[in-house]
């Protein structure tokens, strides 16, 4: 009687939470050449290490985020490894020396800007804010703002709206922003969908909250086959061609990213050519890299 009770539990739970072996495949396949466009650099000889093995074994890029304190190693870091690191750098936009840090990380070698983020008061389309992305657009260096929640639980500055205004100002500045918003992601979906140099990742909590409902993101970027349609931008793109691939997390953790990215994109059935940029070729392009034969 118990075994049979046991039986029943676990057809149950088989078919409310897709625990059954078919859920259980793992998907850890990647175009041939990718680009992680958000990874914290960490300088430590340990961290450095782990990511060149790591990457490499994948053949993958990374935007790696360097902090202020750490731009003279990270850049000499991102110099000695050219095919494993795009180097960005993390100015505080709330600092009165930001302009300056600017043209500093730029002459250093810095190809773009970010994490950013509106930690203040003032959201990302404050006037104040102007000179950044003007600046920004100008260089041709790439910003990677944050959006939605941070970890100490602020968020009210960090909408994605914010960044809408932002791109449609600024047309020349891609802007490739990190979390889809998380929890904003319609208006984050509606912002990308209407301005073609605003992308957003997926890294954070979200895959990871919506594990067992990875056919979630079709509600949001639902304008694939719409195209052409009153209503759409003329130069509207596939909807999953506006999102990257992303960790936010350490060298160890890509191949889980990989799974639950893969896992989101099988749900929503996004086509082999649209993966691939979102794997890597859409920064390749912006930052004028040759995917490898």
């Amino acid at each position: 009687m118990r075994k049979n009770v046991l039986i029943i539990i676990s057809l149950i739970l088989t078919g409310i939470y897709g625990c059954g072996s078919a859920d259980r495949k793992v998907n850890l396949s990647t175009p041939p050449f990718i680009i992680d466009s958000h990874v914290h650099y960490e300088a430590t000889d340990e961290w450095e290490k782990s990511f060149i093995e790591i990457y490499t074994r994948h053949n993958a890029m990374a935007c790696l985020l360097v902090d202020m304190e750490d731009l003279d190693r990270g850049i000499a870091f991102a110099k000695v490894h050219p095919d494993r690191v795009i180097p960005y750098a993390a100015i505080d936009i709330d600092s009165p020396s930001v302009v300056e840090d600017i043209y500093k990380v730029y002459g250093m070698g810095f190809r773009g800007l970010g994490e950013l983020f509106a930690k203040g008061r003032c959201d990302y389309n404050d006037p104040k804010y102007d000179t950044i992305w003007a600046l920004a657009e100008k260089m041709a260096m790439p910003v990677a703002p944050h959006t939605g929640i941070l970890a100490d639980g602020s968020m009210s500055t960090m909408r994605p709206s914010f960044l809408a205004d932002i791109a449609s100002r600024h047309p020349t500045l891609f802007i490739h922003a990190a979390h889809f918003g998380n929890p904003w992601y319609e208006e984050a979906a509606e912002a990308t969908r209407r301005n073609k140099n605003l992308y957003f990742d997926l890294s954070g909590s979200s895959l990871i909250k919506k594990e067992n409902d990875p056919g979630y993101w079709e509600q949001w970027l639902w304008w694939s086959d719409m195209l052409g349609m009153p209503h759409i931008p003329k130069d509207a793109v596939p909807a999953w061609e506006k999102i990257l691939f992303a960790t936010d997390e350490g060298p160890s953790a890509l191949e889980e990213n990989i799974r639950r990215f893969n896992k989101a994109l099988d749900a929503c059935n996004v086509s082999d050519e649209t993966r691939a940029k979102c794997y890597g070729l859409t920064i390749a392009k912006v930052h004028g890299i040759k995917p490898p034969e």
